[in-house]
């Protein structure tokens, strides 16, 4: 088995509000996102600029890729430079961000550039989006109907995965 890393690099010494009522590019300092349940595969965790990634390589070739916190102007580069690192085509990779507290036109430009690059290449990748603060920007901007948007993981796992070949008799 693989060993995990952790990886930050740094947090906002950002104010004491509570998320939503301080200026975003100044918000609150990074907190940890909750534990995931038992992993299947190793886990790498990037913390960094408000926004945490905490990743599980299953063992059905997935990445499932949690991203908690503000995807905003500051933490975007990261989240881009985590998934340009990570990924290599073919690959399938489940972007859950239902723990997205705030998901700025930055972050909706990462998603909009994860989009173009899997249309060239092998990549399947899919999008875990059932809150408003994430569903609400994809909407009005219209990338919801250009990426594959899913109520929740299991729907999201499915679709990342290469259709089937009809047994032969």
């Amino acid at each position: 088995m693989l060993p995990s890393h952790s990886h930050d690099s740094g947090s906002r010494t950002g104010s004491s509000d509570p998320v939503g009522t301080g200026d975003p590019a100044f918000g609150p300092a990074l907190t940890p996102a909750a534990k995931p349940q038992e992993p299947t595969g190793p886990v790498d965790t990037v913390g960094t600029s408000g926004m945490r990634i905490d990743a599980e390589r299953r063992p059905d070739g997935v990445v499932h890729a949690r991203v908690a916190g503000e995807v905003d102007l500051l933490s975007a580069p990261d989240l881009r430079k985590w998934i340009h690192e990570e990924l290599s085509a073919p690959a399938r990779l489940v972007l859950d961000l239902d723990g997205v507290e705030f998901l700025g036109s930055a972050g909706l430009s990462v998603l909009a550039e994860l989009s173009e690059q899997a249309t060239g290449s092998r990549a399947n990748w899919a999008v875990v989006a059932a809150t408003r603060v994430v569903l609400r920007p994809l909407e009005a901007t219209g990338l919801a109907e250009q990426i594959p948007v899913h109520p929740d993981v299991d729907s999201a796992v499915l679709a990342v995965h290469p259709p089937q070949e009809p047994a032969s008799s």
